[in-house]
């Protein structure tokens, strides 16, 4: 008894590490269309910033409307640079378009506005 050996009858299942590989590369791609896809929807989704942005756009155009001469300007409200530019509207005398654009600190475009108006 004491010189016999002990069998095992039932054989262990394993994987090689072969099928590993191939199931962490599945995994990483996987999970790299995943990052993609979440960067893209935040990235295009509405921030506030965004939205502020947009609400003095808004407010800018109406001004704009208002004033007699329309002039092609840039100017600074809160955290945001506004540029204005305003140009014929196919060549015709009494339409304006005005092109608005408003830009962060970091002189990144955050949204734009753009409308055709009648001069006055």
């Amino acid at each position: 008894m004491a010189g016999r050996k002990l069998k095992i009858a039932a054989k262990l299942n394993g994987s090689t590490i072969l099928e590993v590989v191939v199931a962490m590369v599945i995994i990483v791609i996987v999970f790299g269309i995943a990052m993609m896809i979440f960067n893209n929807v935040v990235r295009m989704s509405l921030s506030a910033k965004k939205i502020r942005a947009q609400a003095i756009l808004k407010e800018t155009l109406q001004a704009a409307e208002q004033r007699s001469a329309v002039s092609g300007q840039s100017v600074t409200v809160g955290e945001f640079r506004i540029e204005e530019d305003v140009r014929p509207y196919n060549n015709e005398a009494y339409l304006s378009d005005i092109h608005l654009t408003a830009y962060d600190a970091n002189a990144e475009k955050i949204t734009e506005l753009e409308k055709v108006i009648i001069k006055q």
